[in-house]
């Protein structure tokens, strides 16, 4: 079968999604599921790494998916589960870190660093891949949030808009500063 001839399974996917909202019966459990499926590893690894690859993860996952299956009738059909659900993640991030911010201990689980990261498998070098993800754990917060929607999640400035609240010229500021920071302290360690 030619490229052409293929059917265009996301199309029909998006087709059978936006059926189960157009019953006028609330988004049934089963649906929901159907829905975060696909979703759910991007939307775990995403807040993995933005929180530093600290064990709250587990947490703030697990509260993303309740909030959102409590919340599950406030989806608008004709949104993108995708960029609704990590809407809901990343105010639990940024409710986690300011609960992190009132505790004493909150700059430890910051500096964690792992042994081994998961890498997308499309990425050349895993050596420089490695190095850039390490030195974007030690961004603040906001420029993690936003560095890993964009290149880890591949989200377009309009969904990080939506995801986050953020202007897209506030998005462009905070990446070319996540940019600045990793290629300055890239080349920190390389003249090392």
């Amino acid at each position: 079968m030619t490229m052409s001839m293929k059917p265009d399974y996301i199309g029909l996917a998006l087709k059978k999604a936006a059926a189960f909202f157009t019953r006028e019966e609330a988004v049934s459990g089963e649906t929901f599921l159907q829905l975060l499926n696909p979703v759910k590893e991007n939307l775990y690894n995403f807040i993995y790494k933005t929180l530093s690859y600290s064990e709250d993860a587990d947490d703030v996952y697990q509260d993303t998916v309740l909030r959102a299956f409590k919340y599950r009738n406030s989806f608008d059909p004709d949104a993108s589960f995708k960029t609704w659900i990590f809407t809901i993640a990343h105010n639990e991030i940024k409710g986690h870190f300011n609960k992190k911010k009132k505790s004493p201990d909150s700059a430890s689980h910051c500096l964690e660093l792992e042994d081994h990261l998961d890498f997308a498998g499309d990425v050349g070098d895993e050596t420089l891949v490695h190095d850039i993800y390490e030195v974007a754990r030690q961004l603040t917060p906001q420029q993690q949030r936003v560095f890993f929607l964009f290149y880890d999640q591949r989200f377009s400035l309009k969904e990080i808009n939506e995801i986050t609240g953020l202007k897209e010229g506030n998005i462009k500021f905070i990446l070319n500063r996540a940019r600045e920071k990793i290629k300055e302290k890239l080349l920190s360690r390389s003249a090392k």
